[in-house]
């Protein structure tokens, strides 16, 4: 029995006759709090199917180290297996919860993503506050990663920490405090769970060496999902406090109580926690930089500056997931994000993706799940695009995208045939 997007497309006459066989490269981020890439690329991939049922078709779903970075690498990497660990949750006052995190089989790798235990979408709307809501869970997951892998030998243990998609402007301050930091506020050392509104009041820092000693011969990489500074006007409070739920009162606050912060952990970090990439995550790096110092006791290893060691997390899963190669060897890249806007152009995993393409000759076609804002010389970098809101409607996409992208890609590519 033909499907519902079967009928649709022999119905709309959108069944492709062409006798050529294009190499279709279908590689989306996730659609935020709606459907991950992996899921996307599977969606987009059967639209393509059904359109063009001779089509070569390689599902390469990418993330930029945001939500969803540990699906994509986990699809990627041999022998990564997940496993799952209760940690607190963003909000103290919520039950703890389960996340998920990676061991490569020899123990040599390990995959955190901070958006598993401390993401926005582990808040409920009503309940986001990043003046409430901290890294704790982060500071479990590490720990527990952490204590999994293998030291010695001639090589150090990987960790990598992918840093975006958090619910917290907390600096890092839950995570490190989980992670045996002394922090002393002005009733002396804290031992509950700190987020936000405790950054401003931080008075003294502390790190045992037997803390840093814990960490020796892991090397710690943090995989950044924007450039954005820690502070200023494009800093994590201003910039992505609203997001969080933060009003202007609190993102105020959050500024200040950062800055305080930065000063305190490059005391014990030894270099700067400024600069850009500590931005991501609400400036979650930030309260993991001492952690560095560790991993700089491991030959070849770079400086203590927290700059030097956050990397562009869509640049390492490109490399993992062969991106560049695989965009050569296609006629055509299919992508989609939750939506498409002038952000996507200026870093993100989208942008960066039809940058490559670029680069290599080859036409892109989006299938967002909105477009808004996006000026005429970004949009004229796609061959089509084709927004799921538009094509289904909002409500349509958000109660079934799988259905959704299924049809929108099925639309979009009435405008690109292989003889182009």
């Amino acid at each position: 029995m033909a499907s519902a997007l079967d009928r649709h497309v022999r119905s709309e006459g959108l069944l492709a006759d062409d006798p050529l066989q294009p190499r279709i490269l279908v590689a989306p981020d996730s659609l935020k709090e709606t459907i991950d890439a992996p899921s996307a690329a599977t969606a987009i991939a059967d639209g393509v199917r059904v359109v063009l049922p001779r089509a070569d078709v390689f599902e390469a779903p990418i993330a930029d180290g945001g939500e969803g970075t540990l699906k994509v690498l986990a699809a990627s990497i041999p022998d990564l297996e997940i496993h799952d660990t209760e940690v607190p949750g963003p909000r103290a006052d919520r039950p703890p919860i389960r996340a998920r995190w990676g061991l490569r089989r020899d123990r040599r790798l390990a995959v955190v993503e901070l958006a598993e235990a401390s993401g926005l979408a582990r808040v409920a709307p009503a309940d986001r506050d990043p003046m409430v809501t901290g890294t704790a869970g982060l500071g479990h997951l590490l720990e527990t990663a952490r204590s999994r892998l293998l030291r010695g030998g001639p090589e150090a243990s990987e960790l990598l920490l992918a840093v975006g998609g958090s619910s917290t402007v907390d600096g890092g301050i839950g995570a490190a405090r989980a992670l045996g930091m002394t922090v002393v506020g002005p009733g002396g050392p804290d031992q509950r769970p700190l987020g936000g509104v405790d950054l401003q009041a931080v008075s003294r820092v502390h790190l045992e060496a037997s803390v840093l000693d814990r960490w020796e011969g892991v090397r710690l990489r943090l995989l950044a999902d924007v450039v954005n500074p820690l502070l200023g006007p494009d800093g994590a409070a201003r910039v992505f406090g609203p997001q969080k739920g933060a009003d202007e009162s609190s993102i105020e606050r959050l500024e200040t109580g950062l800055e305080v912060w930065a000063r305190r952990m490059a005391s014990l970090a030894g270099g700067p926690c400024l600069g850009a990439g500590t931005g991501a995550g609400g400036g979650g790096g930030v309260g993991l930089a001492p952690l560095l110092r560790a991993g700089s006791r491991v030959p070849g290893e770079r400086t203590a500056d927290l700059g030097s060691h956050l990397e562009s997390g869509f640049e390492v899963v490109a490399e993992i997931v062969e991106l560049r190669r695989r965009i050569r060897a296609s006629d055509l890249v299919i992508t989609s994000e939750g939506s498409l806007d002038r952000q996507s152009m200026m870093g993100k995993a989208v942008g960066r993706l039809v940058g490559m393409a670029e680069e290599a000759g080859i036409p892109v076609i989006a299938v967002p799940g909105t477009s808004q804002g996006l000026d005429e010389a970004s949009a004229a970098r796609f061959e089509v695009i084709r927004c799921l809101a538009d094509e289904v409607g909002a409500d349509a996409s958000w109660r079934e995208p799988f259905e959704a992208l299924q049809r929108t890609t099925a639309i979009a590519l009435r405008s690109w045939s292989p003889s182009d």
